[in-house]
């Protein structure tokens, strides 16, 4: 695990403690949102609808994070019905979700964990005005932070994805070889003159979401999730299960994440 990763862990370990709060319950809730950036990193590349246990996410961003965090024992589609009832979008209702149950932050100069969302605005026309004035309208889950630049993955317009976004150089979208903000916007849209020129993920950042163990429902315990530390500090492996005729790779990757694809999809 690179450095950055290591320490965005430690920071996110130490902004943990509080009155209350266990030495124990930290460290669970810690790999627990390692666990969430390693199932998101996992699925690049897959397409179609999300499955995890029998239940099943659509093929989009918000379903993907839901997807993620389900796979992981974090029922983020309940979340978010508790808290936005009424949502135009599960974007906005994974936004207020973290809201409730979390802690939300717009500021550009905070780093984010592995495992935390990331919120963007105005990604496409949501309600077809033509005008560059929709808010929460794409949803993504850091990977890690390194050198100012925060990796994310996210289900793009064809399959999950990672992507790049640097805070501090918003409008710039490589140095070099290395990427710093991915486009994020058709840039078909942004072509048009309505629409400012800007696609790039840092210039669309909306906020950062992280959930809270002691806000969470009473009936709500990341302790059990699928691979938290149990009893005897010992993970618990995950529930989805891989056939012997299923190929390698495929096995492999539901032993990783527990998302499988419904027949017919990628």
């Amino acid at each position: 695990m690179p450095l950055a990763r290591l320490l965005a862990l430690s920071v996110l370990a130490a902004a943990c403690a509080g009155p209350g709060r266990t030495l124990r319950g930290d460290l669970a809730f810690v790999d627990l949102q390692a666990r969430l950036a390693a199932t998101a990193a996992a699925l690049e590349g897959r397409a179609g609808e999300f499955q995890v246990r029998g239940v099943r996410f659509n093929a989009d961003c918000s379903g993907f994070v839901e997807a993620v965090y389900e796979a992981e024992g974090v029922p983020l589609r309940r979340l978010m019905a508790i808290a936005a009832p009424r949502a135009s979008s599960g974007v906005e209702a994974a936004f207020h979700a973290m809201e409730r149950f979390g802690t939300v932050t717009r500021d550009t100069s905070a780093w984010p964990a592995p495992g935390d969302l990331v919120f963007f605005d105005d990604t496409y026309d949501r309600n077809g005005d033509g005008v560059p004035n929709d808010p929460l309208t794409h949803v993504g889950v850091v990977e890690w932070v390194e050198n100012g630049t925060v990796v994310f993955m996210h289900r793009g317009g064809r399959a999950v994805a990672r992507a790049a976004m640097t805070p501090g150089a918003p409008a710039v979208a490589a140095s070099g070889e290395r990427v710093l903000n991915s486009p994020l916007r058709d840039k078909r849209a942004a072509a048009s003159r309505a629409w400012r020129p800007d696609v790039l993920a840092g210039a669309l950042f909306a906020a950062y979401g992280r959930l809270d163990p002691a806000k969470l429902p009473p009936d709500v315990s990341l302790d059990h999730a699928p691979g938290a530390a149990g009893a005897g500090g010992e993970s618990t492996p995950s529930s989805a299960t891989c056939t012997a005729a299923a190929p390698k790779s495929s096995c492999e990757s539901r032993r990783t994440t527990g998302i499988t694809a419904p027949a017919g999809s990628r």
